[in-house]
C-alpha cells in the first residue's frame, strides 16, 4: 500500500487529533522516519535535518486537532517538516552560520561573467548611495528577513524599490 495513502496512519492521526492520547507513540513511530528521510533530503545536514525533525515532530503531534480526517496525514505532516526545514535554514542564512558552500550564491561561468557581475554589483550600490538612509536601511532589513512584516512595512519596500530603479536608471542611461 502507497505510504501516502496509508489508512491506519490516517486512522490514528484522526484518533488522536481527537484527543485519544494512546495512538501518540504509534503515531512518532509511523512518522519519524519519513520525516527525518525529507529533512535530510532538504537540508543535506544531518545535525540540522535532526534538529528540524525533532521541531516538525512536536509541531506535528502538538498540532493534531489542526488535522482534517478527509486528507491523508502524511502529507499534511510532511508539509509541516518542510516547513521547518525553510525555516532553519532561513535562520542559518540570516545568522550567517551557513558555509560558503551551502549559502546561495550565484554561479559565475567565466572570468568576463564575473567582471560583469562586480560591476552590476557596484553599480547597484551607487544607485543604493542615492537613496536616503531610511530607504536604505528599508532595502537592506528587507534583504536579511530582519524586519516586522506587514502592510507597512511592504509599502515602505515598495516605494523603496521604485526609488532604486529611477536612481539606477537615471545613472546608467536606462530611460
Amino acid at each position: 500500500m502507497d505510504a501516502i495513502q496509508d489508512p491506519t496512519l490516517d486512522m490514528l492521526v484522526a484518533r488522536l487529533a481527537d484527543g485519544d492520547r494512546s495512538t501518540f507513540t504509534t503515531v512518532f513511530k509511523m512518522l519519524w522516519p519519513p520525516t527525518l528521510r525529507l529533512c535530510m533530503s532538504m537540508l543535506k545536514n544531518e545535525p540540522d535535518a535532526w534538529d528540524a525533525a525533532q521541531q516538525a515532530m512536536e509541531k506535528i503531534l502538538s498540532r493534531a486537532s489542526d488535522y482534517d480526517p478527509r486528507r491523508p496525514a502524511l502529507p499534511w505532516a510532511l508539509a509541516i517538516a518542510a516547513w521547518e526545514c525553510r525555516t532553519l535554514a532561513r535562520a542559518r542564512t540570516r545568522r550567517r552560520e551557513v558555509s560558503g558552500q551551502t549559502a546561495a550564491e550565484p554561479t559565475v561561468d567565466g572570468p568576463e561573467e564575473a567582471v560583469m557581475q562586480q560591476n552590476l554589483v557596484q553599480a547597484a550600490l551607487a544607485a543604493m548611495g542615492h537613496l536616503s538612509e531610511k530607504d536604505r536601511e528599508t532595502l537592506v532589513a528587507t534583504y536579511w528577513d530582519e524586519a516586522a512584516s506587514g502592510a507597512t512595512l511592504r509599502k515602505r519596500r515598495e516605494r523603496a524599490l521604485a526609488r532604486l530603479r529611477r536612481a539606477f536608471r537615471r545613472l546608467y542611461g536606462l530611460d
